[in-house]
């Protein structure tokens, strides 16, 4: 089912799940269970959603749409540089990771469930926060404060390079501020390279001008 074509009768259901996914688990969590809490029969519960994975994977879809358009307000502001975009735009996933792992086991549960029996979900997740990453990049480069070749292939080198800050570490470890800390210490070494290329592209580009 796309994500369009929810009424108001799936958005209950997922409504109904992510609460007992969140609270309970994904592993404890029946059918039956969903559809006594949405006063339905669990009949009509297939009826939208053919299993519990199809549930989930619809709840993280939701949740993916959500999450990229808050990313996408970063790269759409225009009171920003690339640069400070950059930055924002780390901070602001790393952020939204933090918010939806930290100190709940259950949450990184139901994502290890998903990515691993359906992993082109989280595939399409990354996908989806690269196209908004590149567009920053490309940005950049038109303004020449960066110099990228290939925007899309630099943003998943990027998103490598900050996986720590969006990985399970972020349920694991504690203290937002000393996480937050050292992703701007990891930026800080990106702008700098990203700026020794800039001069680099400025100086050839003048000795071919001379």
């Amino acid at each position: 089912m796309p994500i369009e074509n929810l009424d108001d009768t799936a958005k209950q259901i997922l409504d109904a799940a992510s609460r007992r996914f969140l609270h309970y688990g994904y592993g404890k969590t029946t059918m039956s269970e969903i559809a006594q809490d949405c006063n339905m029969s669990t009949g009509n519960l297939y009826r939208y959603f053919p299993s519990k994975l199809d549930i989930a994977e619809m709840f993280v879809r939701v949740l993916r749409r959500e999450q990229v358009a808050r990313l996408r307000a970063v790269a759409d502001d225009g009171a920003l540089s690339p640069a400070e975009k950059l930055r924002s735009f780390f901070l602001r996933k790393f952020q939204l990771a933090y918010e939806r792992f930290h100190d709940k086991p259950k949450a990184y549960e139901l994502s290890s469930e998903l990515l691993t029996s359906r992993p082109k979900v989280g595939i399409e997740w990354e996908n989806a926060e690269g196209r908004v990453l590149a567009e920053i990049l490309i940005e950049g480069d038109a303004a020449g404060v960066f110099a990228v070749e290939n925007a899309a292939e630099t943003a998943k080198i990027l998103q490598d390079a900050g996986y720590r800050f969006t990985s399970p570490a972020v349920f694991h470890e504690g203290d937002f501020d000393e996480l937050a800390a050292e992703l701007n210490g990891v930026v800080d070494l990106i702008l700098d390279g990203f700026a020794y290329r800039a001069a680099k592209r400025a100086a050839l580009e003048k000795r071919k001008q001379a």
